[in-house]
């Protein structure tokens, strides 16, 4: 039982290292189908929670002027401008998906943040 639940627990860690992209993999990969299909992924779970906020009258995360329709290409345009913007001294690098919720927080604030 207990060799059983070890070894679930460490199936579901290494599950969780392979999650997020990493910068590397995300400049060594950018034009992948993968990395297209994460993308669409990501936005999409980042919208969703986004407009959930909205729903319940929460302060959304960001703010998107009307009519507006990202694709694959901006997206991928706006991570490649938050690593940019990224300091080299630090050691910690975030994932793709933090650089992404900080740049969309950053380009589309909704006033409130």
């Amino acid at each position: 039982m207990i060799k059983t639940l070890l070894t679930l627990i460490g199936a579901l860690t290494t599950f969780q290292a392979y999650a997020d992209l990493t910068i590397t993999d995300f400049e060594n990969k950018s034009k992948t189908r993968s990395t297209n299909t994460y993308l669409l992924g990501l936005s999409a779970g980042l919208n969703a929670a986004n407009n959930k906020l909205t729903s319940i009258n929460q302060v959304p995360l960001y703010c998107f002027p009307p009519y507006l329709k990202l694709t694959t290409n901006n997206y991928r345009e706006i991570i490649s401008l938050g690593i940019q913007d990224l300091t080299p001294s630090n050691p910690v690098k975030p994932s793709v998906d933090e650089v992404l919720l900080q740049q969309l927080i950053k380009i589309y604030p909704c006033g409130y943040n």
